[in-house]
């Protein structure tokens, strides 16, 4: 019972040494998926610390055309986009990409992670089950299956896709609800994930919700799920659609006045505010921490953090880290019939000072911040405490 951080290609320094300094509340790491061979050092903190290890083999991304080159990276690349239809029809094809993929694994991974696709509809869905079996029987490691799918699946369908993976002998599954916005989510969609996440444990399965950020934490608070994932500073939102729409057709280069490309230099760097539950941009980061009004209310104050209000900015990775899994460990701590209402708290104040910075502290950067998932959560916790 944990979160899960998915290391981004740079991550990898600042994760071992917050492994090595003990990671209360991390329950896994997963390695990046062409940066992994740089990782080897976090990976053996991870198995120091008994955090388990993992590795995203982003299968889902060889069935769409990839004008970049990136998927050739990718295990299990033949050169050509993978056909779903022939792959589902073809014994030979399917072995081919299982024993990619568990060679493309690093030798630190303590779980292995199958191939699989989205799950657009039933062919697909036991496409996936097919190829986490296959895996289970090529491998001595524990396996445990990535399930991306819509988040209009019918939950009947889950549920048989439920009993299909615990039928091929899968006990775990990394389940991705898409989409899944994670600020702008209401009631319906955050109850129809919990339901999907629910069909999976009621097979005897262990969920793990990934990409979902505070959704993920209270599925986890609400036992909807053994565990959640997110990245460092990002991942807490899964658009599969949006995210191979982007790989499939590029955004075009920029240029300045002088024709030199311009941008692409640089990834999102997300500065976590806990007072906020929000992980925002750095300009919108450093307007508000600048704010003498709020600053204290919304900062952190845990480890290095400590010695300075502006601590997530010097130091937005490790802020980052320290934060999500202090809180995750706070909660793992309280006994399990409390931590709805630690997350009801939790969401409630953060809801509270949202409000407070749209009506009095919008300026530059800082634009209406979301608020519809925060209170979404908070109407699913009182719906459920009230059930119960």
């Amino acid at each position: 019972m944990s979160v899960e951080i998915h290391l981004g290609y740079q991550d990898h320094h600042k994760m071992e040494d917050f492994l090595a300094s003990g990671a209360p509340g991390v329950g896994a790491i997963t390695l990046h998926a062409t940066g992994a061979k740089h990782q080897h050092g976090a990976a053996d903190a991870a198995r120091d610390a008994g955090v388990s290890v993992l590795y995203d083999p982003r299968t889902e991304r060889l069935a769409y055309d990839d004008p970049s080159g990136a998927t050739q990276k990718l295990p299990g690349w033949t050169g050509q986009v993978v056909d779903i239809g022939r792959l589902s029809s073809s014994i030979d094809d399917r072995a081919r990409l299982v024993n990619a993929v568990i060679a493309g694994h690093p030798n630190e991974v303590t779980i292995v992670t199958p191939p699989s696709f989205y799950v657009t509809d039933e062919r697909t869905s036991l496409l996936n089950v097919h190829l986490a079996e296959a895996t289970r029987l090529a491998t001595a490691l524990p396996v445990r299956a990535r399930v991306i799918l819509s988040s209009r699946m019918p939950l009947d369908l889950v549920a048989d896709l439920g009993r299909e993976y615990r039928a091929a002998g899968i006990t775990s599954v990394d389940l991705r609800v898409s989409p899944l916005n994670g600020e702008k989510d209401g009631i319906r969609k955050i109850s129809k994930v919990f339901k999907t996440a629910d069909a999976f444990r009621n097979s005897g399965i262990e969920v793990s919700l990934g990409n979902s950020g505070n959704v993920g934490q209270v599925a986890y608070a609400l036992g909807h799920a053994e565990s959640f994932s997110v990245g460092i500073g990002e991942n807490e939102r899964v658009d599969h659609a949006g995210r191979m729409s982007r790989q499939v057709t590029p955004p075009p280069p920029k240029y300045d006045e002088n024709g030199r490309k311009v941008g692409g230099g640089g990834g999102w760097e997300g500065i976590y505010l806990p007072g906020l539950a929000a992980t925002v941009g750095r300009k919108v980061g450093e307007v508000l921490l600048a704010n003498t009004d709020i600053r204290t209310r919304i900062s952190c104050r845990i480890g290095s953090c400590g010695m300075s209000i502006a601590g997530p900015l010097s130091d937005p990775r490790g802020h980052y880290l320290h934060a999500r899994a202090s809180e995750v460990s706070a909660l793992t701590a309280k006994p399990t019939q409390w931590r709805a209402a630690s997350e009801l708290d939790r969401l409630a104040r953060a809801l509270e000072l949202r409000q407070l910075v749209n009506e009095s502290y919008q300026s530059g950067p800082v634009r209406a911040l979301n608020t519809r998932t925060l209170q979404s959560l908070v109407e699913g916790i009182n719906r459920e405490r009230a059930a119960a």
